[in-house]
């Protein structure tokens, strides 16, 4: 049972490898789809709390986002821009991983 999973884990994981490539990373492995899926729920989770204080306009919150994610690009040893461009990165590359998954479980019905 692992072999099948490995193997499609791997097929799944070669749309990543342009992403990756020009990032100097190599992403098609298991662990790098669970990286992807990770940056994409952390990248989601930076987009909710920019939206958050578009409807909500909390009082100094516009300084507290943008504090927030300059913070988080520091940790990770990036630029802001850096930062949404590996998000936006992130997030196309979890699509299409949604995507082939979707059709590979239809394929199978």
């Amino acid at each position: 049972m692992k072999a099948p999973l490995l193997a499609f884990a791997l097929v799944i994981a070669s749309p990543l490898a342009a992403d990756s490539a020009e990032r100097g990373e190599d992403d098609r492995s298991v662990q790098g789809i669970l990286a992807t899926a990770k940056m994409a729920g952390a990248c989601g989770i930076m987009d909710s709390l920019i939206h958050f204080q578009k409807t909500t306009k909390i009082n100094g919150g516009d300084d507290f986002v943008a504090r927030f994610w300059a913070l988080e690009a520091t940790r990770l040893g990036m630029s802001v821009k850096q930062y949404s461009d590996q998000c936006s990165g992130a997030v196309s590359a979890y699509d299409r991983l949604w995507k082939t998954g979707e059709e590979a479980s239809t394929k199978k019905k």
